[in-house]
């Protein structure tokens, strides 16, 4: 079940970096390395991540999850995630 995709803007290398951090200290699977396929071994959540390091914007579209999971609700809660990642000054990054 495919979600289409959503496109963020103002990610720098550094929130690109802890996006993928946080994703695999959270207990993801990634493979690639732009794009990127993350497997959120949560209730078969599978993404992809296409980062345009020139445009600082990202591109997630939602490949795969059960059945029982609206599209809506991980939308929900992707935007509200990248939304907080975007306002983010750099400086508050690990580097």
């Amino acid at each position: 079940m495919s979600c289409g995709t959503h496109s963020y803007g103002n990610i720098t290398k550094n929130k690109m970096d802890a996006i993928l951090k946080a994703l695999t200290d959270n207990g993801a699977s990634i493979s690639g390395n732009n794009p990127w396929d993350v497997d959120t071994n949560n209730n078969k959540v599978k993404l992809r991540g296409e980062w345009n390091e020139a445009a600082s914007t990202l591109n997630i579209t939602v490949n795969d999850s059960n059945w029982y999971v609206p599209c809506s609700k991980i939308w929900e809660t992707v935007d509200d995630l990248m939304h907080h990642i975007q306002a983010l000054p750099d400086t508050a990054l690990p580097s």
